[in-house]
C-alpha cells in the first residue's frame, strides 16, 4: 500500500509538471491578448481572451486540487476560509459561461438572490469549482432555453 501511494504521488507530480508547462504558456499568451496593448483587438476579442485566461486559471487550480488528493487521503487538506463576494463570483461565472451559453443558444441568467448576503466566509476556490461543475452540467443536460444561477 505504501509503495502504491508513493507511485501515485510520483505520477501526480510528473503529470502536474507536464500539464503546467503548456498551461502557463497559454496563461501568459491569453493575458497578453487580454491586455491588448497595441489596441488592435475588438472588445469581443478581449472578452474572449479574458475568458481563455480565466478558464486556464481554473484549470491550473484544478491541477493543484488533483495534487492535493494525496493530502485529502492523508487527512491533511487545508481549507482556506476568507470573505467572498457573491457579485464577484457571479461575474466570474458570467465571464466563464457566456461563450458556452452563446454556442448552445441558451440564455445564462445570474442573479443575486434576495436573501443571499453580499459577502460570506467560505473557501472560494472550492466553492467556485463546485459552481462551475454545476453550471457545466446544467448546460450539458438542461433541455430549457436558459440556465439560471442564484
Amino acid at each position: 500500500m505504501e509503495r502504491a501511494s508513493q507511485y501515485k504521488s510520483e505520477f501526480l507530480a510528473n503529470m502536474s509538471h507536464e500539464l503546467r508547462t503548456p498551461l502557463n504558456s497559454s496563461l501568459i499568451l491569453a493575458k497578453l491578448l487580454q491586455d491588448n496593448k497595441p489596441g488592435n483587438l475588438s472588445e469581443e476579442q478581449v472578452r474572449y481572451a479574458t475568458t481563455i485566461h480565466s478558464s486556464n486559471s481554473d484549470l491550473l487550480s484544478l491541477i493543484n486540487d488533483i495534487l492535493d488528493l494525496s493530502k485529502v487521503e492523508a487527512g491533511q487538506m487545508d481549507v482556506q476560509f476568507a470573505p467572498a463576494s457573491i457579485d464577484a463570483m457571479l461575474q466570474t461565472l458570467r465571464q466563464t459561461f457566456a461563450p458556452v451559453a452563446e454556442s448552445k443558444r441558451r440564455e445564462l441568467i445570474t442573479e443575486h438572490g434576495e436573501n443571499v448576503p453580499q459577502y460570506f466566509v467560505t473557501d472560494s476556490q472550492r466553492l467556485m469549482q463546485l459552481l462551475r461543475n454545476l453550471l457545466s452540467n446544467a448546460f450539458k443536460f438542461a433541455e430549457r432555453d436558459s440556465v439560471t444561477s442564484r
